[in-house]
């Protein structure tokens, strides 16, 4: 009988032993999740306040640039550096959104990329006005979190070429990815323009692609084999 009862409080004891290390890996796990989530969203925000204190400079630049004779070359290098840092933090971006939760606070910072990348495309327009469009700009409009299997699977298809574009011709080409469904009104009026209703790519605010069939005009429209 006393054994029992020895082999019965071992048991319970067991338990309890299993029950508080179970609680304690669920517990840590909970708060390194946390942690991740809110380091990468405090990442997100330092790459935010450095890409909108580079285009505040690059709109001082294009500020000059209506008051004075305009020095082009200057003019398209800062403007393509600009542009380079923001499709590289579009990519760093992408990788946090794909291995995080998607949260309200994600969805606010890719707003504000967003609205950095539209005052881009402007600011590249009115460089061009000025150069006599000595300058490419490649605008890839999509759908931020698609909802169909067919738009997602355009826009993988999108993406890889435009990458590749961007990696053989990266001097050549200012690439500025914008989800064009976050309500964002500047972006609204100028794709207006366009008549879009799906992802597309716009090159040198010319030639509009909406088909997978027809993306290998991007090329031939910026002369490039």
């Amino acid at each position: 009988m006393e054994q029992e009862r020895r082999i019965l409080k071992s048991q319970k004891n067991v338990f309890w032993e299993a029950l508080v290390i179970a609680v304690f890996i669920f517990g840590t796990g909970v708060f390194i999740g946390i942690w991740i989530e809110t380091n990468r969203a405090s990442e997100i925000s330092d790459m935010y306040s450095k890409s909108e204190l580079n285009l505040l400079d690059v709109k001082a630049q294009t500020e000059i640039l209506n008051l004075q004779d305009v020095n082009c070359p200057q003019a398209i290098k800062k403007n393509i550096e600009f542009g380079d840092k923001v499709f590289e933090d579009a990519l760093t971006l992408q990788k946090y959104e794909d291995a995080n939760r998607i949260t309200s606070s994600l969805v606010d910072r890719h707003k504000e990329y967003d609205l950095l990348r539209t005052i881009l495309w402007i600011n590249s327009i009115k460089i061009k006005a000025k150069c006599n469009n000595a300058l490419h700009t490649v605008v890839y409009l999509y759908d931020y979190l698609p909802e169909t299997l067919e738009e997602k699977s355009k826009q993988e298809v999108f993406s890889t070429f435009l990458q590749e574009l961007k990696s053989d011709k990266g001097d050549d080409v200012i690439l500025i990815p914008i989800a064009r469904n976050l309500d964002i009104s500047s972006l609204d009026m100028l794709a207006s323009n366009y008549k879009i209703n799906s992802t597309s790519i716009i090159v040198d605010e010319k030639l509009v692609i909406t088909d997978i069939s027809n993306v290998y005009k991007v090329k031939s429209v910026l002369n490039i084999k």
